[in-house]
């Protein structure tokens, strides 16, 4: 879809768990978290960005000055709603540029791969977003984690359609 400006959505869970209090890999940790939280309650900004890129870094700003506000006072249900919160912004996201991508250059099929395919919200509102625009391929979910098998999948339905693929040597 498009590059991220710093941190990819996997890392953005990864360092909202940390900050509140979870374990690693903070993915799994914070989706089960957000499950017992409300988004409402603690609202957080949504990444907006033009086009296609993503940017989570402001999010996570807004996250630890949240808790720095809270403070000493912040409570399990304060923590797990700031979980549903931050959730939903990355989820909100990713979909909405999903959703742009589609009305922009329609393909036949997208692919959520990666460790944050396992997102419970994101699998459930991937359905939603593709519709009957494209067919919406998610592996099981004990094949959805950060991992080479994982990333050469993705590649191999990437290289099926052609494309504009830059790779990177950097993963």
């Amino acid at each position: 879809l498009g590059r991220t400006r710093d941190d990819a959505a996997g890392e953005g869970f990864d360092k909202a768990a940390r900050m509140l209090g979870l374990g690693f890999p903070g993915g799994p940790a914070l989706d089960r978290l957000a499950r017992r939280g409300d988004a409402a309650r603690q609202p957080l900004p949504k990444p907006s960005l033009p086009g296609l890129e993503y940017s989570f870094s402001g999010l996570k700003t807004a996250l630890l000055y949240r808790l720095r506000d809270l403070g000493a006072s912040v409570t399990e249900q304060d923590r797990a709603d700031l979980a549903a919160a931050f959730e939903r912004s990355v989820v909100e996201s990713l979909l909405e540029k999903l959703d742009r991508a589609l009305d922009e250059a329609p393909v036949p099929e997208v692919v959520v791969a990666g460790g944050v395919a396992a997102n419970t919200l994101l699998r459930s509102r991937a359905a939603e977003v593709v519709g009957d625009r494209a067919r919406l391929t998610m592996p099981p979910l004990e094949l959805c984690t950060d991992n080479a098998a994982m990333i050469a999948a993705a590649g191999f339905h990437a290289a099926r359609v052609p494309a504009d693929v830059e790779p990177s040597l950097g993963w």
